[in-house]
């Protein structure tokens, strides 16, 4: 059993529920709705302790557990005793204010396929009011194996809808009269707890009149032990739920002694507890056994885990506690909240510290704290977070610190919110008393919106500005910002942020030498900037056709990120997208497809509108790749409908360039050249297809003109090798074939010193029947070129396959032939050797191999490889 909630020594057996539950297990879902107190987590405990054979994955929620995040990260945590390769879908956590997100609930699904027979629970789901959250754990049903039993318990409803499984009877739901205690249950249940026997009326009038309440019934028993006139108290004996658990709780706390009532008061404003955060809040040299003992005597106190070291108090019962902590000693609270939150710092825990702090209302320490060690927060991606921590601090408190609007700027600008960022901004920045470091700063920070502005040009002129700003500080401090903001990290950011707005724009030259200085900047020491640098130089690099520096650059900023354990952040966005840049130009689309979902979440996680373009144009190109036109068109159009604002110049001429050169495969070269005629100089990718298109209309005059007039420079590798090859075709259609061989073989040589296949290949049919006819050029490449081009016709046959193979076992497909080892292949695809193995096991029952060799056969006769 995965650690979840233990039943108490007092529980009673019930062996009729837990028949249901058995039951239960043969449909996806048990819903469990009933109020605090009626019994759901005993149960549960119970159920699972009589099953010892069936692992139990326990998930207790809170309130925090909203933060998509924190939740996806505690899910999978808990699943990983049971089923070790979910560590691995750790890239797929969303990192916005949704849910669980599609692809980690379909990966989840895959995942758990493999898995043992198990029991998943999340106990107190009312505590979720996320609702993109609550549909995702719909759907995850939908997505569960036969094998994998979910229960969700809640005290109302959750909004989910389970109509389909009411009717198809999949859905098996135990209300409060299922659980409440009948007679007999009720009689073995309180004299478990009081020690003796009760009549059969005195115990039908106590389950009368908690309608079999578990909590009620817990709470007498404990009243009546300190009673001796059983029927004197069972007769004055009245009242609701809440007042009933209002009145024995304080029978119960008035008959404790002094000692052990000051004990339970202090520890009463913890969430959770173990024995020595206790000794800190009480003083007491031997909580542990204290708490040991409370628990033996039903005092409400739930074990968290196996050893009984943590436990927490039952909700109600804490509830009164708190009440009475704060009518004795109004000052009480606030004194040991400060203590938990110190006791839980002192631990690294900064979570639970600012908790403790923002319930404490010390909102100077709760911003103190955030500033000066938030770091590890923002690190895991958990903005969400700690926006909510600043934004609980009152208003007034905030508009006093400059340093705190500036930071929740920042977090509110990494979390995509882009127009608050701005605005915040603006604001600090207009006031008369913002010195020159905020000023600096926030300029800085107005700079990094890069990849939320449609308009580049904006974003370098800020960031000159910014440039500007920090040489002339002269030593006037900046505000720490978590200690993420000093002169050179606002430095690295500012030049940074130049780079990718001259990329944006398509000035590929510029940004190589921006995003250069960045990483040659000392501020480049931090991981996190140094990881948004090195993506996105490998983006400018691939873009341009410099294949292996793009593919050593992308590896480089993904290993920073393993390293620092930030590799789910969206500062990675730029590295996935490069690396699956680089195989689309290779002639890889289906091994481009995965660093391709990874990046477009990523992009997609903190709404950065222009990578989010970009992503979506590296998508069309693949599904253009792969055979599939119809499919990139919708991309194209789907994008248009779905992202708002318009694509930054550098898609918006790849968007254009692909729609046009689909258009010219496909037979209508006539439309293709209507569109670009009024644009016949523009970028590299427009001017190619230009040309492209004036040629396969019989338009070489055309042509000539636009070859003339271009130039080249600052092109890349892959503009000179499509200029060439342009040229070449030009001389072909002007019946000049002998002066078409030198300018092919040069583009040709361009082409394989870098890697591309593609950029020949999107020349199109004349272009690869050349290629095939040119004499004394390097046969293996000219293999590969024109295999690849007979894919582009003639899509691999995966349909072939009874069970086709998944985008990550095409990917490690793809490896095979290359004779990597399984150690050298779970390190390129960023995975454990256990995971490769599973992998590499689906692929040969797939492919019905028995080894490596026989599958490289079997896909190569499918047209997989």
């Amino acid at each position: 059993m995965v650690p979840g909630v233990l039943a108490p020594t007092h529980a009673v057996d019930r062996p009729a529920l837990l028949a249901r539950l058995d039951g239960a297990r043969a449909g996806p879902l048990t819903l469990i709705v009933a109020p605090a107190g009626a019994g759901k987590s005993v149960m549960l405990a119970q159920w699972s302790a009589s099953r010892p054979e069936l692992p139990f994955v326990w998930m207790g929620l809170t309130p925090n557990d909203d933060d998509p995040v924190r939740f996806s990260r505690r899910f999978l945590d808990r699943l990983a005793p049971v089923c070790p390769n979910v560590t691995e879908l750790g890239s797929l956590i969303p990192l916005h204010g949704g849910g669980l997100g599609t692809p980690l609930l379909e990966a989840l699904g895959t995942e758990l396929e493999e898995a043992p027979a198990m029991v998943l629970v999340f106990d107190d789901l009312h505590q979720l009011s996320n609702a993109t959250l609550l549909a995702d754990l719909g759907q995850l049903v939908e997505r569960l194996p036969n094998q994998v039993h979910l229960v969700l318990a809640s005290r109302a409803d959750p909004p989910i809808a389970w109509s389909h499984h009411r009717l198809t009877r999949e859905l098996t739901e135990l209300r409060q009269a299922d659980l409440a205690f009948d007679e007999r249950d009720s009689a073995r249940l309180l004299e478990r707890i009081t020690g003796r026997p009760l009549g059969t009326d005195q115990v039908n009038v106590l389950v009368q009149r908690t309608e079999g309440w578990a909590a009620g019934l817990q709470l007498a028993a404990m009243t009546l032990r300190g009673h001796d006139d059983s029927d004197r108290f069972i007769t004055q004996f009245s009242g609701n739920d809440r007042l009933v658990a209002d009145y024995l709780s304080e029978q119960v706390l008035e008959a404790q002694s002094p000692e052990r009532r000051a004990f339970l008061l202090r520890i009463s404003i913890l969430d959770e507890l173990c024995g020595d955060l206790a000794n800190h809040m009480t003083g007491e040299a031997h909580s542990q056994l204290l708490l040991e003992e409370l628990e033996r005597e039903s005092m409400f106190l739930v074990p968290l885990d196996d050893r009984r070291e943590w436990y927490r108090f039952h909700h109600l019962f804490r509830d009164l506690l708190r009440f009475r902590l704060r009518a004795e000693d109004p000052g009480a609270e606030e004194e040991l909240l400060g203590a938990a939150a110190d006791w839980h710092l002192g631990r690294g825990d900064v979570n639970a510290a600012v908790e403790y702090l923002v319930r404490a209302r010390r909102w100077d320490a709760v911003l103190d704290l955030i500033m000066g060690r938030g770091t590890q927060i923002f690190e895991r991606g958990q903005m969400a977070t700690v926006i909510r921590w600043i934004t609980a601090v009152p208003g007034a408190v905030r508009s006093g610190r400059r340093d705190v609007r500036l930071l929740l700027a920042f977090l509110m600008g990494a979390e995509g919110q882009a127009v608050g960022c701005e605005d915040i901004l603006r604001s600090v920045m207009a006031d008369p008393a913002a010195t020159r470091g905020e000023r600096a700063c926030g300029q800085t920070l107005l700079a990094t919106l890069a990849q939320f502005r449609s308009n580049p040009e904006v974003t370098v002129e800020m960031a000159h500005t910014a440039l500007e700003l920090l040489a002339g500080l002269d030593g006037h401090p900046i505000p720490p910002l978590m200690n993420l903001a000093d002169s050179q990290s606002l430095e690295t950011l500012a030049v940074g942020s130049c780079g990718r707005g001259h990329f944006l724009a398509g000035r590929l030259d510029d940004a190589r030498e921006w995003m250069q200085r960045g990483l040659d900047s000392p501020g480049a020491g931090y991981s996190g900037w140094r990881i948004g640098l090195l993506g996105s130089l490998a983006l400018v690099e691939g873009w341009s056709g410099r294949l292996e520096r793009a593919e050593a650059l992308a590896d480089q900023a993904l290993g920073v990120a393993r390293d620092a354990g930030i590799l789910v952040h969206p500062v990675t966005a730029e590295a996935f997208l490069a690396a699956s840049l680089v195989a689309l130009e290779r002639g890889q689309p289906r091994q481009a497809a995965i660093a391709l979902r990874e990046g477009c979440l990523r992009a997609e996680a903190n709404r950065r509108t222009p990578l989010r373009w970009i992503g979506r144009l590296l998508s069309a190109e693949q599904q253009a790749a792969e055979g599939h036109p119809d499919l990139a068109a919708a991309t194209i159009a789907a994008a248009r409908r779905q992202l708002g604002a318009p694509p930054p110049p550098v898609a918006e001429h790849g968007l254009l360039a692909l729609r046009c050169r689909l258009l010219r495969l496909e037979g209508a070269a006539e439309q293709a050249w209507r569109l670009l005629r009024d644009d016949p100089v523009g970028p590299t990718p427009v001017l190619v297809e230009a040309v492209a298109s004036a040629l396969t209309t019989d338009r070489p005059d055309h042509a000539r003109k636009l070859l003339d007039g271009a130039s080249w420079t600052g092109s890349g590798p892959k503009g000179r090798a499509q200029g060439e090859m342009l040229t070449a075709w030009l001389a072909a259609a002007e019946g000049y074939p002998d002066q078409a061989a030198e300018p092919l073989r040069r583009a040709m040589d361009e082409a394989h010193r870098h890697g591309l296949v593609e950029a020949l290949v999107r020349g199109g049919p004349v272009v690869v029947r050349m290629v095939a006819e040119l004499p004394d050029v390097p046969t293996t490449y000219r293999d590969t070129v024109l295999a690849r081009a007979r894919e582009t016709t003639a899509p691999a046959r995966v349909g072939e396959l009874p069970d086709p193979l998944t985008d990550r076992e095409l990917e490690i497909l793809s490896y095979l032939p290359s004779r990597l080892t399984n150690g050298e292949l779970a390190e390129r695809c960023y995975v454990s050797v256990n995971t490769i193995k599973t992998h590499m096991a689906h692929i040969y029952r797939k492919l019905d191999a028995a080894n490596r060799n026989e599958a490289i056969v079997r896909a190569r006769q499918l047209g997989l490889l």
